[in-house]
């Protein structure tokens, strides 16, 4: 494991990329996803920042991996996000920069991830565009939303009389406790949480739901943000 002041890299070393499978032939108990969030300076993915990042591997529900780190941002955190967060500009004044950051994740993730996000297309298309930014481009493909999930989309198809689907009501509604809302790493195992509870409740409505594929097909196609 390596580990810093801000964040940590956790699990096997990155190794040479295996061959792809489709994703008709990775069964759901056999896939790795990698589940993520981000903390911002705001919402705007050209002028915003990222102030933290986190992703975890899951394998059947079995965490395998974690990065995780606070990022040094290209402005200063407004008030109002540091209330919200609880991140303030001391903490992430001495983090590591915005590409150092975006390198390790994208070495973390791998060459083809299963991303999953609660909003994952404002996750993605936050980090497409820090790549971008960043000139590291060689990396953009592995942000590829035809292959991710989003468990606020899937909590709408499987659990349709919600009032809301926010993170935490439906976290709520699954019996989780999300002990520390708007920090990247609590948001990430809520979002963990959830998708592997709809998981097991479609498994069991719908036995011929088996595969990735099966599940991307279920949740139809994600739109850009």
């Amino acid at each position: 494991m390596q580990q810093s002041l801000f964040g940590s890299l956790a699990g096997p070393a990155v190794v040479e990329e295996k061959p792809t499978l489709p994703l008709s032939k990775i069964a759901l108990c056999d896939a790795v996803f990698s589940v993520l969030d981000l903390e911002t300076t705001g919402l705007n993915a050209k002028r915003n920042a990222i102030t933290e990042v986190t992703a975890i591997q899951y394998k059947n529900g079995v965490e395998i991996g974690k990065y995780s780190t606070l990022i040094k941002p290209t402005e200063a955190i407004p008030e109002e996000v540091e209330l919200l967060t609880g991140i303030s500009n001391d903490m992430v004044k001495n983090a590591p920069a915005l590409v150092m950051a975006l390198s390790e994740l994208s070495a973390f993730l791998g060459q083809s991830p299963i991303i999953v996000g609660h909003n994952v297309s404002f996750d993605m298309g936050f980090l497409k565009e820090k790549i971008s930014q960043s000139g590291l481009d060689v990396f953009a493909d592995r942000y590829d939303l035809s292959r991710a999930f989003c468990t606020k989309v899937l909590a709408q198809k499987a659990l349709p009389s919600l009032p809301s689907y926010e993170g935490i009501v439906v976290a709520t509604a699954i019996g989780y406790h999300n002990p520390n809302p708007h920090r990247a790493e609590a948001d990430v195992r809520m979002s963990a949480a959830i998708l592997f509870a709809l998981i097991e409740k479609l498994q069991a409505e719908k036995p011929t739901l088996k595969t990735v594929q099966d599940l991307l097909d279920y949740q139809g196609v994600l739109s850009e943000r």
